[in-house]
């Protein structure tokens, strides 16, 4: 797309933001960075960074990425309809030849949800897809980690704990996003997260388990590592340290 096509773009995006509220009460320099278009920040990346004949390839490998993310999305969406819901309590003495069946019409339905829902994120209040994402991602990832690292860490902790974290998490940020609508996605995340252990602990401490579980262990199964492994497992942490402190 040539500079000035790309100008237009950008003043048209930013004419619909200004008439959002965009520059309601914010200062020049926080309007200058809310004015902009989020969406196409890889794209300016990819044209001002990457050598010319090195550009199809990264295109390819991000397309490439995006459409198995896609496929294992919708695979996953369409497994849970059709064996935990379709074939539980709907019909469950349903044929393989059904299942297969209602999982590729559960393929279609939720990819045409998809592209129904698609267009609607352009609106400058979902800034950007990536916001929304992380947004959506904040009512179930929470709960799913401090479920997994306090059934790790406290062996003695009931069931009910694992039920009520998935449970009250949507809830606790749903509330964090109402209450405080400033606050960024990852700092309600880490609230979530915190209070859910705190819950979680509580209810450890009041009802422990008689006896503490012991996690099952695969004998058979060679766990030790290797030099190499280790080498690269190091490599790799400094690496992204690295860029951590380049790009802070």
């Amino acid at each position: 797309m040539r500079p000035e096509k790309v100008a237009r773009a950008v003043e048209e995006y930013n004419k619909i933001t200004r008439k959002a509220g965009g520059e309601a009460g914010a200062d020049p320099a926080t309007r200058q960075l809310y004015l902009c278009k989020y969406d196409s920040a890889f794209a300016v990346l990819i044209r001002e960074l990457v050598p010319e004949g090195l550009r199809g390839f990264v295109l390819a490998a991000i397309l490439g990425a995006v459409v198995s993310s896609l496929a294992s999305m919708l695979n996953s969406a369409s497994t849970i309809f059709t064996m935990d819901l379709f074939n539980k309590y709907i019909r469950r003495n349903a044929s393989q030849t059904t299942l297969v069946l209602v999982g590729r019409i559960c393929v279609a339905v939720f990819v045409v949800i998809g592209c129904v829902i698609a267009p609607f994120l352009a609106d400058p209040q979902f800034k950007g897809i990536f916001s929304y994402i992380q947004e959506f991602q904040g009512f179930i990832s929470p709960g799913i980690l401090a479920v997994f690292v306090f059934g790790f860490v406290v062996r003695r902790a009931p069931g009910i704990c694992g039920i009520l974290g998935l449970i009250l998490n949507p809830f606790i940020y749903g509330m964090l996003k109402l209450i405080f609508p400033d606050l960024a996605f990852l700092d309600r995340m880490a609230i979530s997260f915190g209070v859910l252990l705190a819950v979680m602990g509580v209810i450890a401490y009041v009802r422990p388990l008689p006896a503490p579980v012991t996690l099952p262990s695969k004998s058979d199964i060679d766990f030790s590592s290797t030099l190499v492994a280790k080498v690269a497992g190091v490599a790799v942490i400094l690496v992204t340290l690295t860029l951590y402190a380049i790009f802070w």
